[in-house]
């Protein structure tokens, strides 16, 4: 009887770390076509001209995933409030247009990528289609809300030289081991930037329901890692 209930001791202390560690202070959540996903997030650092940015993304290893949240907007600030969801195609078209005539115009994208082998040979991305996304509260160094979106599955897969020749595989090992703040991704332009390889004609579609996200970027990432 000691035995097992220290089995079963053991058994919930590593439950609990294992939910512990699953609660960030800064994150992004949802669930991914039904599925619970929830990882850690920071604001990226990512210059764009022509626009104010602010970009969002949250990175799980093993498999790698990422959630990205893009806000384009010309204003000085964001404010509280329901905004539609859409895709790069969308803010192309429509981009010159509105500015002349609404400078408060927002657009929010919302991406999904997925490593579905191995060191970057093929990945199953979600891209930015529809839904809403509310942002509950934001300042300066903070935003806080929730979303709901659709996006469009597309197939990435490795290119038969990159795979031949094993460039591509060294290119993503350095990737993996220089890029830390992607979660052992490529995250220095975008969700859906997958160095070697070829985007397939294959296509699905991919559900974010219950969204949330919380990121507070007010210290430094050196003070964040001390403390």
């Amino acid at each position: 009887m000691k035995t097992k209930a220290i089995v079963v001791l053991i058994m919930l202390m590593i439950s609990t770390k294992f939910i512990y560690s699953q609660e960030f202070t800064n994150f992004i959540s949802c669930q991914v076509d039904g599925k619970a996903w929830k990882a850690e997030a920071k604001k990226m650092r990512i210059p764009v001209a022509g626009f104010e940015y602010l970009a969002l993304a949250a990175f799980e290893v093993s498999p790698d995933i990422q959630v990205w949240i893009r806000l384009y907007y010309f204003s000085d600030e964001l404010k509280p409030g329901t905004y539609s969801i859409t895709s790069e195609e969308e803010i192309e078209a429509t981009s010159k247009k509105k500015r002349k005539s609404n400078e408060d115009i927002v657009w929010v994208l919302v991406d999904f990528t997925e490593e579905t082998k191995g060191l970057g040979h093929a990945f199953h991305d979600g891209e930015s289609l529809n839904g809403t996304l509310t942002i509950d509260e934001i300042t300066k160094t903070s935003i806080k809300g929730r979303f709901e979106a659709n996006l469009r599955g597309v197939y990435y897969k490795k290119r038969a030289v990159a795979t031949v020749t094993g460039s591509g595989i060294r290119s993503n090992l350095e990737d993996k081991l220089l890029t830390k703040a992607g979660g052992g991704m490529l995250a220095n332009g975008g969700p859906h930037d997958h160095d070697n390889t070829k985007k397939s004609k294959e296509t699905d579609s991919i559900v974010l329901t219950n969204g949330q996200f919380f990121v507070d970027w007010s210290k430094p990432e050196k003070e964040k890692k001390e403390n």
